[in-house]
Protein backbone atom coordinates (compact mmCIF):
# COMPACT_ATOMS: atom_id res chain seq x y z
CA UNK A 1 0.00 0.00 0.00
CA UNK A 2 1.33 3.18 -1.20
CA UNK A 3 1.77 6.30 1.54
CA UNK A 4 -0.85 8.22 -0.20
CA UNK A 5 -3.41 5.57 0.06
CA UNK A 6 -2.48 5.74 3.72
CA UNK A 7 -2.44 8.91 4.26
CA UNK A 8 -6.33 8.93 2.27
CA UNK A 9 -5.20 10.84 -0.73
CA UNK A 10 -6.15 8.44 -3.46
CA UNK A 11 -9.25 8.00 -4.76
CA UNK A 12 -12.57 7.35 -2.54
CA UNK A 13 -13.02 3.51 -2.46
CA UNK A 14 -16.33 2.46 -3.27
CA UNK A 15 -18.67 1.30 0.01
CA UNK A 16 -21.65 0.66 1.43
CA UNK A 17 -24.08 2.74 2.16
CA UNK A 18 -23.49 4.45 5.58
CA UNK A 19 -26.64 5.23 7.59
CA UNK A 20 -24.82 7.55 9.85
CA UNK A 21 -23.77 9.64 6.88
CA UNK A 22 -27.26 10.16 5.89
CA UNK A 23 -28.05 11.29 8.98
CA UNK A 24 -25.34 13.48 9.21
CA UNK A 25 -26.52 15.46 6.04
CA UNK A 26 -30.27 15.49 7.06
CA UNK A 27 -29.02 17.23 10.51
CA UNK A 28 -27.12 19.62 8.89
CA UNK A 29 -29.99 20.94 6.50
CA UNK A 30 -32.44 21.14 9.23
CA UNK A 31 -29.51 23.51 10.55
CA UNK A 32 -29.20 25.05 7.48
CA UNK A 33 -33.01 25.83 7.09
CA UNK A 34 -32.99 26.73 10.94
CA UNK A 35 -30.96 29.84 10.73
CA UNK A 36 -32.01 30.84 7.28
CA UNK A 37 -35.48 30.67 7.99
CA UNK A 38 -36.04 34.53 9.19
CA UNK A 39 -34.83 35.26 5.19
CA UNK A 40 -38.02 33.72 3.95
CA UNK A 41 -39.81 36.71 5.25
CA UNK A 42 -37.15 39.25 4.29
CA UNK A 43 -37.47 41.86 1.71
CA UNK A 44 -35.19 42.93 -1.38
CA UNK A 45 -32.33 45.67 -0.47
CA UNK A 46 -30.23 47.64 -2.71
CA UNK A 47 -28.76 46.04 -5.87
CA UNK A 48 -31.54 43.23 -5.41
CA UNK A 49 -33.97 46.19 -7.14
CA UNK A 50 -31.49 47.24 -9.62
CA UNK A 51 -30.93 43.80 -10.72
CA UNK A 52 -34.69 42.92 -10.82
CA UNK A 53 -35.43 46.11 -12.90
CA UNK A 54 -33.00 45.51 -15.28
CA UNK A 55 -33.92 42.66 -16.17
CA UNK A 56 -37.48 43.50 -16.10
CA UNK A 57 -36.62 45.87 -19.26
CA UNK A 58 -34.32 42.91 -20.94
CA UNK A 59 -36.38 41.09 -23.70
CA UNK A 60 -33.61 38.77 -24.79
CA UNK A 61 -31.86 37.64 -21.79
CA UNK A 62 -28.69 36.83 -23.85
CA UNK A 63 -28.13 40.68 -24.01
CA UNK A 64 -26.02 41.43 -21.26
CA UNK A 65 -23.23 38.67 -23.30
CA UNK A 66 -23.06 41.72 -26.10
CA UNK A 67 -23.73 44.74 -23.72
CA UNK A 68 -23.46 46.63 -20.98
CA UNK A 69 -25.33 45.41 -18.59
CA UNK A 70 -24.54 47.05 -15.10
CA UNK A 71 -24.03 50.61 -14.45
CA UNK A 72 -20.54 51.61 -13.36
CA UNK A 73 -18.86 49.87 -16.43
CA UNK A 74 -16.54 47.91 -14.87
CA UNK A 75 -18.36 44.65 -14.32
CA UNK A 76 -19.10 42.21 -17.24
CA UNK A 77 -21.79 39.60 -15.65
CA UNK A 78 -24.12 38.17 -18.33
CA UNK A 79 -24.73 34.83 -16.64
CA UNK A 80 -25.43 36.33 -13.54
CA UNK A 81 -28.00 38.41 -15.23
CA UNK A 82 -29.44 35.39 -17.25
CA UNK A 83 -29.78 34.00 -14.05
CA UNK A 84 -31.64 37.00 -12.60
CA UNK A 85 -33.64 37.12 -15.88
CA UNK A 86 -35.04 33.51 -15.23
CA UNK A 87 -35.78 34.17 -11.45
CA UNK A 88 -37.32 37.43 -12.30
CA UNK A 89 -39.73 35.46 -15.30
CA UNK A 90 -40.74 32.75 -13.11
CA UNK A 91 -41.27 34.47 -9.62
CA UNK A 92 -41.59 38.22 -10.27
CA UNK A 93 -40.65 40.28 -7.15
CA UNK A 94 -41.99 37.44 -5.03
CA UNK A 95 -39.03 37.58 -2.41
CA UNK A 96 -39.84 34.62 -0.28
CA UNK A 97 -39.10 32.54 -3.92
CA UNK A 98 -35.73 34.60 -4.47
CA UNK A 99 -34.43 34.19 -0.85
CA UNK A 100 -34.55 30.29 -1.42
CA UNK A 101 -32.61 30.39 -4.45
CA UNK A 102 -29.98 31.72 -3.11
CA UNK A 103 -30.90 29.08 -0.19
CA UNK A 104 -30.35 26.31 -2.70
CA UNK A 105 -27.45 27.82 -4.60
CA UNK A 106 -25.40 28.04 -0.92
CA UNK A 107 -26.67 24.49 -0.28
CA UNK A 108 -25.44 23.22 -3.42
CA UNK A 109 -21.76 25.27 -3.47
CA UNK A 110 -21.36 23.10 -0.10
CA UNK A 111 -22.02 20.10 -1.35
CA UNK A 112 -19.60 21.07 -4.05
CA UNK A 113 -17.01 21.97 -1.84
CA UNK A 114 -17.73 18.86 0.46
CA UNK A 115 -17.40 16.71 -3.19
CA UNK A 116 -14.30 18.06 -4.13
CA UNK A 117 -12.70 17.95 -0.45
CA UNK A 118 -13.57 14.17 -0.54
CA UNK A 119 -12.09 13.99 -4.00
CA UNK A 120 -8.82 16.11 -3.07
CA UNK A 121 -8.78 13.76 0.33
CA UNK A 122 -10.30 10.21 -0.70
CA UNK A 123 -12.41 10.43 2.69
CA UNK A 124 -16.40 11.22 2.09
CA UNK A 125 -16.42 12.82 6.40
CA UNK A 126 -13.87 15.06 5.38
CA UNK A 127 -15.64 16.65 2.55
CA UNK A 128 -18.90 16.18 4.40
CA UNK A 129 -17.43 18.36 7.52
CA UNK A 130 -16.01 20.63 5.28
CA UNK A 131 -19.08 21.00 3.55
CA UNK A 132 -20.77 21.50 6.95
CA UNK A 133 -18.83 24.20 8.00
CA UNK A 134 -18.90 26.13 4.82
CA UNK A 135 -22.23 26.05 4.91
CA UNK A 136 -23.54 27.40 8.48
CA UNK A 137 -20.49 29.40 9.44
CA UNK A 138 -21.85 33.07 8.99
CA UNK A 139 -19.59 34.01 6.68
CA UNK A 140 -21.72 31.41 4.18
CA UNK A 141 -24.86 32.55 6.00
CA UNK A 142 -24.59 36.48 5.26
CA UNK A 143 -23.20 36.18 1.62
CA UNK A 144 -26.21 34.34 0.49
CA UNK A 145 -28.68 36.49 2.77
CA UNK A 146 -28.16 39.30 0.33
CA UNK A 147 -29.73 38.53 -2.63
CA UNK A 148 -27.28 40.42 -5.53
CA UNK A 149 -24.57 38.49 -3.66
CA UNK A 150 -26.10 35.32 -6.35
CA UNK A 151 -23.05 36.46 -8.31
CA UNK A 152 -20.94 35.21 -5.89
CA UNK A 153 -23.15 32.03 -4.87
CA UNK A 154 -23.21 31.54 -9.12
CA UNK A 155 -19.32 32.06 -9.43
CA UNK A 156 -18.06 29.43 -6.80
CA UNK A 157 -20.20 26.63 -7.71
CA UNK A 158 -19.31 26.50 -11.11
CA UNK A 159 -15.61 27.18 -9.92
CA UNK A 160 -15.50 25.05 -7.90
CA UNK A 161 -16.82 22.32 -10.17
CA UNK A 162 -14.23 23.45 -11.96
CA UNK A 163 -11.90 22.71 -9.96
CA UNK A 164 -13.34 18.97 -9.70
CA UNK A 165 -12.65 18.43 -13.21
CA UNK A 166 -9.28 19.96 -13.40
CA UNK A 167 -8.52 17.29 -10.21
CA UNK A 168 -9.70 14.53 -12.61
CA UNK A 169 -7.84 15.99 -15.52
CA UNK A 170 -4.63 15.97 -12.95
CA UNK A 171 -4.97 12.23 -12.29
CA UNK A 172 -6.23 11.08 -15.91
CA UNK A 173 -5.39 13.58 -18.30
CA UNK A 174 -8.76 12.52 -19.97
CA UNK A 175 -9.59 16.02 -22.61
CA UNK A 176 -12.96 15.09 -21.48
CA UNK A 177 -11.81 16.45 -17.99
CA UNK A 178 -9.64 19.57 -19.97
CA UNK A 179 -13.02 20.91 -21.64
CA UNK A 180 -15.26 19.91 -18.92
CA UNK A 181 -12.60 22.19 -16.47
CA UNK A 182 -12.85 24.65 -19.39
CA UNK A 183 -16.45 24.91 -19.77
CA UNK A 184 -17.04 24.98 -16.04
CA UNK A 185 -14.66 28.00 -15.09
CA UNK A 186 -15.52 29.89 -17.91
CA UNK A 187 -19.10 29.65 -17.01
CA UNK A 188 -18.18 30.77 -13.77
CA UNK A 189 -15.88 33.60 -14.78
CA UNK A 190 -19.16 35.07 -17.01
CA UNK A 191 -20.69 35.06 -13.35
CA UNK A 192 -18.68 37.49 -11.44
CA UNK A 193 -14.68 38.24 -11.11
CA UNK A 194 -13.93 36.76 -8.69
CA UNK A 195 -13.64 33.46 -10.26
CA UNK A 196 -10.26 34.49 -11.44
CA UNK A 197 -9.14 33.16 -7.87
CA UNK A 198 -10.43 29.81 -9.27
CA UNK A 199 -8.27 29.64 -12.83
CA UNK A 200 -5.45 30.56 -10.28
CA UNK A 201 -6.38 27.27 -7.70
CA UNK A 202 -7.03 25.09 -10.80
CA UNK A 203 -3.51 25.84 -12.27
CA UNK A 204 -2.32 24.85 -8.79
CA UNK A 205 -4.10 21.72 -9.26
CA UNK A 206 -2.59 21.02 -12.61
CA UNK A 207 0.42 22.50 -12.06
CA UNK A 208 1.32 20.00 -8.60
CA UNK A 209 -0.12 16.72 -10.32
CA UNK A 210 -0.47 13.25 -7.46
CA UNK A 211 1.80 11.60 -10.64
CA UNK A 212 4.66 13.67 -11.37
CA UNK A 213 5.04 11.81 -14.63
CA UNK A 214 1.42 14.41 -15.81
CA UNK A 215 3.70 17.44 -14.83
CA UNK A 216 3.76 18.78 -18.72
CA UNK A 217 0.23 18.40 -19.43
CA UNK A 218 -0.66 20.16 -16.66
CA UNK A 219 1.69 22.73 -18.12
CA UNK A 220 -0.06 22.92 -21.53
CA UNK A 221 -3.79 22.96 -19.25
CA UNK A 222 -2.23 26.16 -17.42
CA UNK A 223 -1.29 27.81 -21.54
CA UNK A 224 -4.88 27.23 -22.08
CA UNK A 225 -6.65 28.44 -19.07
CA UNK A 226 -4.62 31.56 -19.20
CA UNK A 227 -5.50 32.07 -23.24
CA UNK A 228 -9.77 31.66 -21.68
CA UNK A 229 -8.69 34.17 -19.41
CA UNK A 230 -7.55 36.66 -22.38
CA UNK A 231 -10.40 35.80 -24.47
CA UNK A 232 -12.68 36.77 -21.87
CA UNK A 233 -10.44 39.78 -21.24
CA UNK A 234 -10.68 40.89 -24.81
CA UNK A 235 -14.58 40.28 -25.06
CA UNK A 236 -14.88 42.58 -21.51
CA UNK A 237 -13.10 45.33 -23.17
CA UNK A 238 -15.70 45.03 -26.35
CA UNK A 239 -18.93 45.01 -24.20
CA UNK A 240 -17.97 47.45 -21.25
CA UNK A 241 -17.86 50.34 -23.51
CA UNK A 242 -19.43 52.70 -21.14
CA UNK A 243 -17.26 53.11 -18.51
CA UNK A 244 -18.12 55.97 -15.93
CA UNK A 245 -16.90 54.27 -12.56
CA UNK A 246 -14.06 55.91 -10.52
CA UNK A 247 -10.48 54.52 -10.74
CA UNK A 248 -9.95 51.57 -8.09
CA UNK A 249 -6.38 52.38 -7.65
CA UNK A 250 -4.99 54.71 -4.88
CA UNK A 251 -3.66 58.00 -6.24
CA UNK A 252 -0.30 56.37 -4.48
CA UNK A 253 0.08 53.78 -7.04
CA UNK A 254 -0.49 50.06 -7.61
CA UNK A 255 1.70 48.71 -4.77
CA UNK A 256 0.03 51.31 -1.98
CA UNK A 257 -3.32 49.91 -3.30
CA UNK A 258 -2.13 46.46 -3.11
CA UNK A 259 -0.61 47.07 0.46
CA UNK A 260 -3.25 49.15 2.15
CA UNK A 261 -6.36 46.81 0.10
CA UNK A 262 -4.84 43.36 1.67
CA UNK A 263 -3.98 44.81 5.64
CA UNK A 264 -7.95 45.65 5.60
CA UNK A 265 -8.90 42.65 4.16
CA UNK A 266 -6.89 40.49 6.41
CA UNK A 267 -8.78 42.25 9.25
CA UNK A 268 -12.07 41.66 7.87
CA UNK A 269 -10.78 37.87 7.17
CA UNK A 270 -10.00 37.49 11.01
CA UNK A 271 -13.15 39.22 12.05
CA UNK A 272 -15.29 37.24 10.19
CA UNK A 273 -13.65 33.59 10.18
CA UNK A 274 -13.17 34.44 14.33
CA UNK A 275 -16.07 36.02 15.17
CA UNK A 276 -14.23 37.48 18.23
CA UNK A 277 -15.88 41.14 18.72
CA UNK A 278 -19.48 39.02 18.44
CA UNK A 279 -18.71 36.29 21.40
CA UNK A 280 -18.78 36.90 24.63
CA UNK A 281 -19.77 34.44 27.76
CA UNK A 282 -20.01 31.02 26.80
CA UNK A 283 -20.03 31.62 23.14
CA UNK A 284 -16.19 33.14 23.79
CA UNK A 285 -15.17 29.96 25.78
CA UNK A 286 -16.60 27.36 23.23
CA UNK A 287 -15.00 29.62 20.38
CA UNK A 288 -11.48 29.84 21.98
CA UNK A 289 -11.90 25.97 23.08
CA UNK A 290 -13.05 24.77 19.35
CA UNK A 291 -10.22 26.71 18.25
CA UNK A 292 -7.62 25.12 20.11
CA UNK A 293 -8.58 21.82 19.57
CA UNK A 294 -8.24 22.67 15.68
CA UNK A 295 -4.74 24.27 16.31
CA UNK A 296 -3.96 21.28 18.41
CA UNK A 297 -4.62 19.10 15.92
CA UNK A 298 -3.22 20.78 12.99
CA UNK A 299 0.41 21.07 14.49
CA UNK A 300 -0.11 17.35 15.06
CA UNK A 301 -0.48 16.98 11.68
CA UNK A 302 2.21 18.84 10.51
CA UNK A 303 4.23 15.95 10.88
CA UNK A 304 2.64 13.69 8.78
CA UNK A 305 3.61 12.54 5.44
CA UNK A 306 3.84 15.50 2.45
CA UNK A 307 2.68 13.50 -0.42
CA UNK A 308 1.96 15.30 -3.52
CA UNK A 309 -1.68 14.76 -3.37
CA UNK A 310 -1.53 16.26 -0.03
CA UNK A 311 0.69 18.94 -1.54
CA UNK A 312 -1.49 19.42 -4.25
CA UNK A 313 -4.68 19.74 -1.77
CA UNK A 314 -3.14 22.21 0.32
CA UNK A 315 -1.59 24.48 -2.76
CA UNK A 316 -5.21 24.71 -4.04
CA UNK A 317 -6.92 25.75 -1.29
CA UNK A 318 -3.79 28.32 -0.22
CA UNK A 319 -4.05 29.45 -3.85
CA UNK A 320 -7.88 29.80 -4.04
CA UNK A 321 -7.92 31.81 -0.10
CA UNK A 322 -4.86 33.72 -0.92
CA UNK A 323 -5.68 34.85 -4.96
CA UNK A 324 -9.39 36.62 -3.37
CA UNK A 325 -7.35 38.91 -0.83
CA UNK A 326 -5.54 39.92 -4.17
CA UNK A 327 -8.41 40.33 -6.72
CA UNK A 328 -10.51 42.26 -3.94
CA UNK A 329 -7.89 44.70 -2.71
CA UNK A 330 -8.11 47.64 -5.23
CA UNK A 331 -11.88 47.95 -3.44
CA UNK A 332 -11.27 47.24 -0.32
CA UNK A 333 -8.26 50.04 -0.41
CA UNK A 334 -10.75 52.49 -0.17
CA UNK A 335 -12.65 51.42 2.78
CA UNK A 336 -12.39 48.72 6.04
CA UNK A 337 -14.45 45.43 6.52
CA UNK A 338 -15.43 44.90 9.75
CA UNK A 339 -17.90 42.31 11.61
CA UNK A 340 -18.68 44.08 15.23
CA UNK A 341 -21.56 43.42 16.66
CA UNK A 342 -22.36 47.34 16.72
CA UNK A 343 -21.94 47.29 12.98
CA UNK A 344 -24.83 48.17 10.95
CA UNK A 345 -26.71 44.24 9.76
CA UNK A 346 -26.62 45.89 5.88
CA UNK A 347 -22.90 45.88 6.53
CA UNK A 348 -22.29 42.88 8.46
CA UNK A 349 -24.35 40.52 5.67
CA UNK A 350 -23.16 42.79 2.62
CA UNK A 351 -19.38 42.56 3.77
CA UNK A 352 -19.68 38.63 4.02
CA UNK A 353 -19.17 38.11 0.08
CA UNK A 354 -15.38 39.70 0.52
CA UNK A 355 -14.58 36.00 2.45
CA UNK A 356 -17.16 33.77 0.47
CA UNK A 357 -14.56 32.24 -1.97
CA UNK A 358 -11.92 32.44 1.09
CA UNK A 359 -13.26 30.54 3.22
CA UNK A 360 -13.96 27.58 0.62
CA UNK A 361 -10.34 28.09 -0.25
CA UNK A 362 -9.47 28.26 3.68
CA UNK A 363 -11.46 24.85 4.60
CA UNK A 364 -9.85 23.02 1.43
CA UNK A 365 -6.28 24.01 2.62
CA UNK A 366 -7.07 23.02 6.29
CA UNK A 367 -9.14 19.49 5.06
CA UNK A 368 -5.81 18.57 3.31
CA UNK A 369 -3.92 19.17 6.57
CA UNK A 370 -5.79 17.16 8.92
CA UNK A 371 -6.75 14.39 6.77
CA UNK A 372 -3.84 12.52 7.25
CA UNK A 373 -3.69 12.19 10.72
CA UNK A 374 -7.03 11.79 10.65
CA UNK A 375 -6.77 8.70 8.59
CA UNK A 376 -3.92 7.41 10.83
CA UNK A 377 -4.78 8.01 14.39
CA UNK A 378 -8.74 7.62 15.18
CA UNK A 379 -8.43 9.15 18.53
CA UNK A 380 -7.78 12.54 16.62
CA UNK A 381 -11.16 12.53 14.93
CA UNK A 382 -13.28 12.60 18.11
CA UNK A 383 -11.38 15.93 19.07
CA UNK A 384 -11.77 17.34 15.44
CA UNK A 385 -15.39 16.58 15.36
CA UNK A 386 -16.18 17.92 19.47
CA UNK A 387 -13.79 20.98 18.42
CA UNK A 388 -15.97 21.81 15.58
CA UNK A 389 -19.32 20.91 17.61
CA UNK A 390 -18.03 23.76 20.01
CA UNK A 391 -17.64 26.03 16.93
CA UNK A 392 -20.58 25.39 15.71
CA UNK A 393 -23.25 26.47 18.30
CA UNK A 394 -21.80 29.85 17.98
CA UNK A 395 -21.39 29.88 14.38
CA UNK A 396 -25.35 28.99 14.31
CA UNK A 397 -26.40 31.25 16.95
CA UNK A 398 -24.46 34.46 15.04
CA UNK A 399 -26.23 33.18 11.21
CA UNK A 400 -29.53 33.17 12.79
CA UNK A 401 -29.27 36.74 14.44
CA UNK A 402 -27.85 38.34 10.90
CA UNK A 403 -30.75 36.52 9.37
CA UNK A 404 -33.66 37.65 12.09
CA UNK A 405 -31.86 41.84 11.88
CA UNK A 406 -31.69 41.55 8.10
CA UNK A 407 -34.98 40.76 7.68
CA UNK A 408 -36.08 43.45 10.08
CA UNK A 409 -34.25 45.74 8.30
CA UNK A 410 -35.36 44.94 4.81
CA UNK A 411 -38.75 44.88 5.67
CA UNK A 412 -38.58 48.45 7.35
CA UNK A 413 -37.60 49.51 3.60
CA UNK A 414 -40.53 47.14 2.17
CA UNK A 415 -43.54 49.38 3.72
CA UNK A 416 -41.46 52.59 1.71
CA UNK A 417 -41.74 50.95 -1.42
CA UNK A 418 -45.09 49.53 -1.44
CA UNK A 419 -46.70 53.13 -0.35
CA UNK A 420 -44.77 54.79 -3.30
CA UNK A 421 -46.31 52.29 -5.28
CA UNK A 422 -49.85 52.64 -3.83
CA UNK A 423 -48.95 56.21 -4.34
CA UNK A 424 -47.97 55.97 -7.74
CA UNK A 425 -50.75 53.99 -8.60
CA UNK A 426 -53.09 56.29 -7.86
CA UNK A 427 -51.75 59.12 -10.13
CA UNK A 428 -52.51 59.58 -13.88
CA UNK A 429 -49.07 58.96 -15.49
CA UNK A 430 -48.19 61.71 -18.29
CA UNK A 431 -47.19 60.70 -21.53
CA UNK A 432 -44.13 62.24 -21.44
CA UNK A 433 -41.87 64.42 -18.88
CA UNK A 434 -42.81 62.44 -16.10
CA UNK A 435 -41.12 63.07 -12.56
CA UNK A 436 -42.17 61.13 -9.08
CA UNK A 437 -40.13 62.64 -6.25
CA UNK A 438 -40.70 60.96 -3.20
CA UNK A 439 -39.98 63.37 -0.44
CA UNK A 440 -38.98 62.91 3.47
CA UNK A 441 -38.15 59.06 3.88
CA UNK A 442 -34.97 59.73 5.55
CA UNK A 443 -33.64 56.27 4.61
CA UNK A 444 -30.36 56.27 2.84
CA UNK A 445 -31.05 53.21 0.89
CA UNK A 446 -34.50 54.22 -0.61
CA UNK A 447 -32.72 57.25 -2.00
CA UNK A 448 -29.92 55.36 -3.51
CA UNK A 449 -32.09 52.99 -5.09
CA UNK A 450 -35.37 54.32 -5.40
CA UNK A 451 -35.97 54.63 -9.37
CA UNK A 452 -35.02 50.71 -9.51
CA UNK A 453 -36.79 50.34 -6.43
CA UNK A 454 -40.36 51.15 -7.92
CA UNK A 455 -39.28 49.99 -11.42
CA UNK A 456 -38.53 46.49 -10.21
CA UNK A 457 -41.62 45.93 -8.25
CA UNK A 458 -44.44 48.03 -10.00
CA UNK A 459 -47.17 45.70 -11.19
CA UNK A 460 -47.62 47.58 -14.19
CA UNK A 461 -44.04 48.26 -15.89
CA UNK A 462 -45.23 49.43 -19.04
CA UNK A 463 -47.14 52.37 -17.14
CA UNK A 464 -44.06 54.38 -15.76
CA UNK A 465 -41.15 52.94 -17.94
CA UNK A 466 -40.42 56.36 -19.06
CA UNK A 467 -41.18 58.07 -15.37
CA UNK A 468 -37.94 59.27 -13.52
CA UNK A 469 -38.09 58.66 -10.12
CA UNK A 470 -36.19 59.77 -7.37
CA UNK A 471 -35.86 61.41 -3.61
CA UNK A 472 -34.18 64.20 -2.50
CA UNK A 473 -30.91 62.43 -3.22
CA UNK A 474 -28.99 61.90 -6.21
CA UNK A 475 -29.90 58.09 -6.88
CA UNK A 476 -27.09 55.77 -8.35
CA UNK A 477 -28.63 55.65 -11.75
CA UNK A 478 -32.14 55.94 -13.37
CA UNK A 479 -33.61 52.91 -15.87
CA UNK A 480 -36.30 54.19 -18.09
CA UNK A 481 -37.30 53.99 -21.95
CA UNK A 482 -36.81 57.68 -23.63
CA UNK A 483 -35.61 58.97 -26.63
CA UNK A 484 -33.36 61.35 -25.51
CA UNK A 485 -32.55 63.45 -23.01
CA UNK A 486 -34.06 67.39 -22.97
CA UNK A 487 -32.23 69.68 -20.89
CA UNK A 488 -35.36 72.01 -20.24
CA UNK A 489 -37.84 69.32 -19.38
CA UNK A 490 -35.44 67.68 -16.88
CA UNK A 491 -35.06 69.93 -14.29
CA UNK A 492 -34.35 70.05 -11.54
CA UNK A 493 -32.40 66.73 -12.86
CA UNK A 494 -29.24 67.40 -14.93
CA UNK A 495 -26.89 65.61 -16.34
CA UNK A 496 -23.59 64.63 -14.20
CA UNK A 497 -20.50 67.24 -14.16
CA UNK A 498 -18.40 66.80 -17.26
CA UNK A 499 -20.29 64.26 -18.63
CA UNK A 500 -21.95 64.44 -22.26
CA UNK A 501 -25.66 62.63 -23.48
CA UNK A 502 -24.33 59.85 -24.63
CA UNK A 503 -22.46 58.41 -21.66
CA UNK A 504 -25.33 59.68 -19.99
CA UNK A 505 -27.87 58.09 -21.94
CA UNK A 506 -26.99 54.10 -21.76
CA UNK A 507 -28.93 51.36 -23.79
CA UNK A 508 -30.38 48.23 -22.32
CA UNK A 509 -32.90 46.49 -23.37
CA UNK A 510 -36.11 48.61 -24.40
CA UNK A 511 -34.43 51.20 -21.83
CA UNK A 512 -31.27 53.58 -20.97
CA UNK A 513 -29.65 53.72 -18.20
CA UNK A 514 -29.27 57.13 -17.30
CA UNK A 515 -26.70 58.83 -14.76
CA UNK A 516 -28.21 62.27 -13.46
CA UNK A 517 -28.05 64.98 -10.79
CA UNK A 518 -30.45 66.96 -8.87
CA UNK A 519 -29.65 70.34 -8.57
CA UNK A 520 -31.04 72.66 -6.03
CA UNK A 521 -30.11 76.09 -7.39
CA UNK A 522 -32.73 75.44 -10.52
CA UNK A 523 -36.42 76.17 -10.43
CA UNK A 524 -38.87 74.08 -11.32
CA UNK A 525 -39.98 74.93 -14.90
CA UNK A 526 -43.23 76.04 -15.18
CA UNK A 527 -45.83 73.29 -17.13
CA UNK A 528 -43.41 70.80 -15.21
CA UNK A 529 -45.60 67.36 -14.79
CA UNK A 530 -43.38 66.21 -11.71
CA UNK A 531 -45.29 64.91 -9.18
CA UNK A 532 -44.22 65.03 -5.47
CA UNK A 533 -45.26 63.13 -2.43
CA UNK A 534 -44.70 63.53 1.32
CA UNK A 535 -43.89 60.99 3.69
CA UNK A 536 -46.77 61.05 6.47
CA UNK A 537 -47.56 58.65 8.85
CA UNK A 538 -46.47 55.70 7.38
CA UNK A 539 -47.48 56.82 3.77
CA UNK A 540 -47.59 59.40 0.54
CA UNK A 541 -49.17 62.31 0.36
CA UNK A 542 -49.72 64.42 -2.47
CA UNK A 543 -47.63 67.80 -1.58
CA UNK A 544 -47.22 68.65 -5.87
CA UNK A 545 -49.79 71.48 -5.58
CA UNK A 546 -47.49 73.21 -2.77
CA UNK A 547 -44.16 72.83 -4.21
CA UNK A 548 -45.39 74.33 -7.69
CA UNK A 549 -46.86 76.97 -6.02
CA UNK A 550 -43.98 77.97 -4.45
CA UNK A 551 -45.24 77.32 -1.08
CA UNK A 552 -42.63 74.72 -0.31
CA UNK A 553 -39.66 73.66 -1.71
CA UNK A 554 -37.85 70.59 -1.63
CA UNK A 555 -33.96 70.05 -0.20
CA UNK A 556 -32.67 68.54 -2.90
CA UNK A 557 -28.87 66.99 -2.69
CA UNK A 558 -26.21 66.20 -4.52
CA UNK A 559 -24.46 62.65 -3.11
CA UNK A 560 -22.06 62.49 -6.11
CA UNK A 561 -18.55 63.45 -6.31
CA UNK A 562 -17.48 67.38 -6.21
CA UNK A 563 -16.54 67.37 -9.37
CA UNK A 564 -19.89 65.52 -10.77
CA UNK A 565 -22.13 67.82 -8.78
CA UNK A 566 -23.90 71.02 -10.32
CA UNK A 567 -21.63 74.06 -9.28
CA UNK A 568 -24.82 76.01 -7.88
CA UNK A 569 -24.70 72.27 -5.12
CA UNK A 570 -21.29 70.79 -3.85
CA UNK A 571 -20.75 68.06 -1.31
CA UNK A 572 -18.88 71.06 0.19
CA UNK A 573 -21.63 73.52 0.52
CA UNK A 574 -23.91 71.65 1.93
Amino acid sequence: MSTETRSGFSRIRKSKPDWRFGITIALIAIALATVFRAAFSAYFLLDDFGMLSIVRFLDNPFEPFARNHIPGGIYYRPVGMLFWWLSERWFGAEAFAHYLINLLLHAAVAVALGSLVARLCGNRWVGLIAGACFVLHPIGIGTSLWLSDRFDLLALLFGTLGLRAALDFSRSGARRSLWLMLGLLGISLLSKEISLACFAAAGAICLRPADPSRSRQGIWACLVLLLLVAVYALVRSLVLVFPVASPLMAADGVMATLKLGLANWLTGWTDYLFLASRLNGYKLVLSISGFTGLLVIALLAMWQPWGRGRQQAILAGIVLWISTAVLQSPLLAHFGVYFHDKSPIIESVVNARYFYVSLAGFLIALAALLAPLLARAPWTRAIVLSALALLMLPWLSTSQTLAHRYRNETRQLKTVVQAANRAIGAIEIPASGCQVYLLGTSSWSFGWISDEAIKATHPSLDRISHCLIQTEHTPWYHIAILDGVDLDSLRPLSIVQGDDQISTLQPIGRAHFLVLNLDVGTRIPAGSHARFFDWQNDGFVDVTDEILRGLRSPNFVCNRRADHCPSSQRPSDQ
